[in-house]
C-alpha cells in the first residue's frame, strides 16, 4: 500500500465548467473591454486631428507676439488721416496764407475751381458712400464743400471757402454757420491767433458776443494726439467661436505688435466648438505671456456658452474647453468658480488641474466702447474725438445703449471730426434704430458735424441740439 493511500487520497475530480450565464457575463465584460478600448482609441485620434487642426491654422501666425510698439491709433494700412494745421501747407497746395482775417475778408476767392465744382468731384473716385447716400441740401455751396472737405481731413483747403463766402456776404440766413465753422476751424486746428481775430470782426458785424476760445480744445495741440494714444484696439468675436476666427487672430497678432492694451469682445458669441476654443485658449496665453493688459467685453457669457458644452465624466476630442473655460474664470478672478470646475475637470479626464493664480492689474472687464470710456453720465452715450475707419464698432456699441435708452443721447461734445465714409457707416447703423421708434439726439456737436449731417440727409431723421456758445 502505497503513502498515498494511507492518507486516503482520491481520484482527482474533473474541473467544473462554467454555466451558460457565466460565460455569458464574461462575454459582456470583454465586450465593455473592447468597446471602451475601442472607444479610447476613437477619443484620442480625434483629441489628435483636433489638436493638428488648431496647430494648422496657427502655423499661419507666428508663434510669439514681439514686445508692443506706442499704438498710434491707426490699424488700416498706410498712414492715418491727421488734422493738418493751416499754417502749414503741403506741397501740392498753392494757395497763400493770408495772417490777418480782417484784410482777407475783401479779397476774392482763391479756390475758384472748388467753388464750382460738384460734390462727385470733392468726394473723389475711390469715395464710398456707404448705405445712406448725399442728399441735396439747402445749405449753400460753401457749407456743403467746407463740411465735405473737412469730413475727409483736408482741413487746409477750407479757410479760403469760408473766407471768400463770408466776403460776399452771400450765404443769407446761414451766414451765421459759416463764421460758426471758421471758428471750429481755427479752434481744431490749435490757431488761436486767428480765432481771437475772427472774434473781434464778428464782434463788429453782429453786435453780439463770439464764441469763446475751449482750453484743450485743439485737435491738433492736445485732443486729437491724446485720442490718438488712448485709443484702445478693439477685437470682436463673431457668433461662432470656431475655426472660422483665424481672421480674429490675425488682427490681434498685428494689433499686439503696436498696441500693449487690446481689448476683446464676446457679447456675439452664441456658439463655441472645440477648435475655436483651443485657438482662442493659445491666443489669450500668448498675449499674457507677450505682457499685454487685457480689456475683456462679455467674458462672463462666453464662460457660461463654454460650460454649455461640457458634462462632468465625458471626455470629448479634446480637453480645450474645458481649458478655456478655466483660463476664463480665472482671467475674471473667479477663483471660487474656477475651483469648482477644476474638480470636475479632474474627475473627466483623471489628471491634474492648472493652479488658480491671479491675473492682478493686467486683465480688466469692461461693458462700453472704448469710445465711451469718458462717459460721465448713464443717460448720455459721449462720442469718441475721431471717428474713422477704427470705429468699426461704434456703432453696435450705440446700438447696446439704445436698447435702455430712448432717447438716444449721442454726447458731441467732444467729437471733432466725422471722416466721411465712417460717418456714412455710422449713420447706416443708426436707421434700424430709428426705423423701430428710437429718438436720436445729437447734443453739442460743432458745425462741420451739423453740416455733415445735412449733407448725408440725416437731418430730419436724428434731432440735434446745438452748442450753447
Amino acid at each position: 500500500m502505497g503513502i498515498f493511500s494511507l492518507f486516503g487520497k482520491k481520484d482527482k475530480q474533473p474541473a467544473r465548467k462554467p454555466t451558460e450565464a457565466e460565460s455569458s457575463q464574461k462575454k459582456r465584460e470583454d465586450s465593455r473591454v473592447q468597446a471602451k478600448n475601442e472607444n479610447d482609441y476613437v477619443q484620442r485620434m480625434a483629441a489628435h486631428a483636433t489638436a493638428m487642426k488648431i496647430d494648422a491654422i496657427e502655423s499661419e501666425m507666428s508663434s510669439e507676439f514681439v514686445k508692443p510698439l506706442p499704438f498710434s491709433g491707426n490699424t488700416m494700412p498706410g498712414p492715418a488721416s491727421q488734422f493738418l494745421n493751416t499754417n502749414v501747407r503741403s506741397p501740392d497746395t498753392q494757395a497763400t496764407k493770408v495772417p490777418d482775417t480782417a484784410t482777407h475778408l475783401g479779397q476774392p476767392s482763391m479756390l475758384p475751381d472748388i467753388m464750382g465744382a460738384s460734390t462727385a468731384f470733392l468726394l473723389g473716385a475711390e469715395t464710398v458712400i456707404g448705405p445712406v447716400a448725399i442728399s441735396k441740401s439747402e445749405a449753400p455751396l460753401a457749407i456743403e464743400e467746407a463740411a465735405i472737405l473737412f469730413a475727409n481731413g483736408q482741413t487746409d483747403l477750407i479757410e479760403p471757402v469760408l473766407l471768400n463766402a463770408i466776403a460776399e456776404d452771400s450765404s443769407g440766413e446761414a451766414r451765421l454757420t459759416v463764421w460758426g465753422m471758421l471758428f471750429d476751424l481755427y479752434q481744431v486746428t490749435g490757431q488761436r491767433d486767428l480765432f481771437e481775430n475772427l472774434s473781434i470782426e464778428f464782434a463788429n458785424k453782429f453786435e453780439m458776443s463770439p464764441p469763446t476760445w475751449r482750453v484743450g480744445g485743439s485737435a491738433e495741440n492736445s485732443q486729437a494726439p491724446v485720442a490718438r494714444n488712448n485709443t484702445i484696439p478693439s477685437i470682436a468675436f463673431p457668433a461662432k467661436l470656431d475655426a472660422g476666427i483665424i481672421k480674429q487672430l490675425e488682427r490681434i497678432k498685428n494689433l499686439a505688435e503696436m498696441s500693449p492694451v487690446l481689448k476683446l469682445e464676446f457679447a456675439r458669441v452664441t456658439q463655441v466648438d472645440p477648435v475655436g476654443c483651443g485657438l482662442l485658449l493659445n491666443i489669450l496665453k500668448r498675449l499674457q505671456k507677450s505682457g499685454h493688459k487685457l480689456i475683456l467685453v462679455g467674458a462672463p457669457e462666453l464662460a457660461e456658452k463654454i460650460q454649455a458644452i461640457l458634462l462632468v465624466g465625458r471626455r470629448d476630442e479634446t480637453e480645450a474647453p474645458w481649458l478655456l473655460l478655466l483660463e476664463v474664470l480665472r482671467l475674471l478672478n473667479r477663483e471660487a468658480d474656477f475651483e469648482e470646475r477644476s474638480i470636475d475637470y479632474c474627475i473627466t479626464f483623471e489628471v491634474s488641474p492648472p493652479a488658480f493664480v491671479s491675473p492682478q492689474d493686467k486683465v480688466t472687464t469692461d461693458h462700453e466702447e472704448t469710445a465711451a470710456a469718458d462717459e460721465t453720465s448713464s443717460d448720455h452715450f459721449v462720442m469718441p474725438v475721431l471717428i474713422d475707419a477704427r470705429s468699426d464698432t461704434l456703432g453696435q456699441n450705440i446700438a447696446a445703449y439704445a436698447h435702455t435708452h430712448n432717447p438716444v443721447i449721442l454726447d458731441c461734445s467732444q467729437l471733432t471730426r466725422m471722416d466721411f465714409n465712417a460717418a456714412g457707416r455710422l449713420f447706416g447703423d443708426l436707421m434700424p434704430l430709428i426705423s423701430s421708434g428710437k429718438t436720436i439726439e445729437l447734443h453739442s456737436p460743432n458745425h462741420f458735424i451739423v453740416a455733415l449731417c445735412n449733407v448725408m440727409g440725416m437731418t430730419d431723421s436724428v434731432r440735434i441740439v446745438p452748442r450753447k456758445n
